[in-house]
């Protein structure tokens, strides 16, 4: 069952009428207090938020959470064998072969091909979870067996292994071979997409991890893996392996490296050439992999990695280390492990521990990873399929993992899994659900981050967000990390809007449920002043009662281009055009006229903020280009470029999941044609169109493209090829 709003303390509430509201007794009990700024400036910066970072490994949790990606990878899944559901636990268990995977699987699908992925699909679908990774085995070996512990004289090669194959080099069959030597991985692939679908439909697999920590296998899975993986092995099986995916599925996305920490960053665990060949060339590993992956795209003629993964467990430290601390008396494991998230994203943190004394270098890591990206692969993502603060059971669990979700949507992180440490996570599940489903009844944070700061990022950290271009309401957390004092929150929104009220929900030692803390009524001048719990973290619902997008003519959601050419439209009574009279009543005279078109026009020149952010886009034909996932719903707008006075004609195409049933199929037509533009004076033409719902695997594509030629009184068609998509972004 999902969580629900815990709400027996919201009876108990005084409601206040002013700005200052009251907190029941039974929350506070903080020695002191003190004051913390809180500025949300809706006029800065606007960010999108990948709809993947609030994500999980799959352990059992699903049910107990609002998560949005699961993750089924992990030591076991290295020496996973899918023909018979055989695994390998490795060092962490005996190096057992057996059938711990399955174990309560239904008899007949643990006896089926390929059962843990199916039963992967079958729970993310019971769970509304939308985004799913399996696991490649490419380490080398895996499990013929379940017949227990495999002794060192047992090591591959020998009859307790199967040897694995990217590639099968012949027909695939539903009914794999479990007699022969054998086990491919391009056959794994084809049978998921047969059975599930491919990864653009909703029960297929959306991605795949290329194994798991693989500097490690020598230590954890020495049974398969002897001798210590080498720079050059991981990367010409992350080539091969991927590539062996993706001529199976080709929309699926591959995650490369699953690093186990920042050892495997920065040397790949002392990989036997590193020091000696590329330590001069490179900063760190994660640079050398990102440039041989670059390079291997080339020589492939495709993308092959689409996400560097990490994986991050803190080694910050009070009286031990906060991931393995399971006594929440130690305050200082508490404090250390409230901070511990600033080593993902603040360059004046130095954590304690090795960590902070040799690798400061690299700290904070989010930041220095996306250098790395931006200088040697541009537009690869970045993953985080492994990672824990610890707490899980304690409060100080739900804010550091509060704190990593913020982080996570402030530095472009595109997947985020948590990895459960123990069996009680109630803790850091609330906190996921602080974003995704904070009232019980699916309200989230928004998708949109928002520029926000706090006064002391050592004592509270915020963040805020809305949806779209929508700011009639914003979303804020706020932690306090204080262990002993109340936070004075006084919190100043700069924003065109007006905000009345607020609706304070949060989690306290005291639950680790999300309970409905406070009420604001009142608002006056987008400023108000909260009183939050010792060591506590909060999402904060700010409203408008009445709010009115100014230049929403088309009611979309948004303002932009669009609004002008409707606005222009309407103005020139042309049929079929219709808008919002409230919207675009600019310079509100009750009455629509040039002047509110002007005003209009001023408006989307002058805003101080960057509605407009980039979308990634690669180019899969000539003239064809295909969008990053995760528009649908939004308005893009894409810059082509050619020759001044050309004319082009533009369109689009997209794979909708829910068609035929749920088979899914492909939709392009008259619907789908964007219609003719001219390129002016600075060789550009600009289309902008809402991306359906539904709609993956997005392409953009120009169908005509051609000049007028006065002295031979026609058009003259040139090469498809001259155009190019200059940028592609959204409102």
């Amino acid at each position: 069952m999902k969580k629900r709003l815990f709400a027996g303390l919201a009876a108990a509430m005084t409601m206040c009428a002013a700005v200052t509201t009251c907190l029941p007794a039974i929350l506070t009990h903080a020695a002191g207090s003190y004051d913390l700024d809180v500025t949300v400036d809706l006029n800065g910066a606007r960010t999108p938020i990948s709809p993947y970072i609030y994500g999980i490994n799959d352990a059992g949790y699903l049910d107990d959470v609002t998560a949005t990606a699961v993750r089924q990878g992990g030591n076991r899944y290295s020496g996973y064998n899918w023909e018979n559901n055989y695994s390998n636990a490795g060092s962490d268990w005996l190096h057992s072969s057996d059938t711990y995977l399955t174990n309560g699987y239904d008899e007949t699908l643990a006896k089926t091909p390929a059962a843990c992925a199916q039963h992967l699909s079958a729970d993310a679908a019971a769970n509304g979870v939308d985004y799913k990774i399996a696991t490649i085995q490419m380490a080398g070996y895996v499990s013929a067996d379940a017949n227990g512990e495999v002794s060192e004289a047992e090591a591959a090669p020998s009859a307790r292994w199967k040897e694995v194959k990217a590639t099968k080099g012949s027909a695939f069959s539903m009914t794999p071979d479990t007699s022969d030597d054998y086990v491919y991985m391009d056959e794994y692939v084809n049978y998921l997409v047969q059975t599930l679908g491919d990864s653009t439909t909703s029960s297929g697999i959306q991605a795949y991890n290329l194994d798991n920590e693989p500097s490690l296998w020598n230590h954890t899975h020495a049974r398969m893996h002897q001798q210590q993986t080498t720079c050059e092995e991981i990367v010409a099986k992350s080539a091969e392996y991927a590539s062996a995916v993706k001529s199976v599925d080709p929309n699926a996305e591959v995650f490369g490296l699953a690093l186990f920490g920042v050892g495997a960053y920065t040397t790949f665990a002392g990989a036997p050439e590193w020091e000696s060949t590329y330590a001069s060339k490179y900063d760190w590993f994660v640079s050398y992999y990102l440039d041989k992956m670059a390079e291997a795209e080339k020589t492939a003629g495709k993308r092959l990695i689409d996400a560097i993964d990490l994986h991050y467990y803190s080694e910050d430290t009070g009286t031990c280390r906060v991931t393995n601390c399971a006594d929440n008396s130690h305050t200082d494991c508490v404090a250390a492990r409230v901070q511990a998230p600033r080593s993902l994203y603040d360059s004046t943190y130095i954590e304690n521990s090795w960590i902070g004394q040799w690798c400061q270098a690299y700290l904070p890591i989010l930041p220095t990873v996306q250098s790395s990206i931006d200088k040697y692969y541009p537009d690869t993502k970045l993953a985080m399929t492994e990672y824990n603060f610890g707490g899980g059971d304690h409060v100080s669990g739900a804010i550091a993992q509060a704190d990593a979700l913020g982080a996570f949507a402030a530095n472009d992180v595109y997947v985020a899994t948590l990895w459960p440490l123990t069996s009680s996570i109630d803790y850091q599940l609330s906190a996921i659900d602080l974003y995704t489903n904070y009232d019980g009844k699916g309200s989230a944070f928004g998708d949109t981050l928002v520029t926000s700061k706090t006064s002391d990022i050592a004592k509270g950290t915020s963040y805020a967000a809305i949806n779209g271009s929508d700011e009639s309401k914003v979303t804020l957390v706020l932690t306090n990390k204080s262990l002993t004092d109340a936070q004075n929150a006084t919190i100043s929104l700069n924003s065109d809007v007006s905000y009345s009220s607020a609706a304070v929900y949060g989690i306290t030692g005291e639950s680790s449920d999300i309970q409905l803390m406070q009420s604001v009524n009142g608002i006056t001048d987008n400023t108000f002043t909260l009183e939050i719990p010792a060591l506590s973290v909060v999402q904060i619902e700010i409203s408008a009662d009445e709010y009115i997008m100014m230049g929403d003519v088309n009611t979309d959601g948004i303002v932009n281009v669009v609004d002008v050419v409707t606005l222009t439209g309407w103005l020139l009574n042309r049929e079929g055009i219709s808008i919002a009279n409230a919207n675009a009543d600019m310079d509100a005279d009750g009455r629509i006229s040039a002047f509110d078109l002007a005003a209009l026009k001023m408006k989307l020149t002058s805003q101080k903020a960057p509605v407009e952010t980039e979308v990634s886009f690669e180019e899969i034909n000539t003239a064809t280009w295909k969008v990053k996932d995760g528009m649908e719903g939004k308005t893009l707008t894409c810059t082509f470029g050619g020759e001044t006075g050309y004319v082009a004609s533009f369109g689009y195409g997209y794979w909708d999941p829910t068609l035929n049933d749920g088979e899914g199929g492909w939709v392009q037509g008259d619907d789908t044609s964007l219609g003719n533009a001219t390129f002016n004076g600075d060789k550009e033409a600009t289309v902008s169109f809402e991306v359906p719902e539904n709609a993956v695997s997005l392409q953009v594509q120009v169908y005509y493209y051609a000049v007028y030629d006065a002295a031979a009184g026609e058009s003259i068609e040139h090469d498809l090829s001259e155009v190019t998509l200059k940028s592609v972004t959204y409102h």
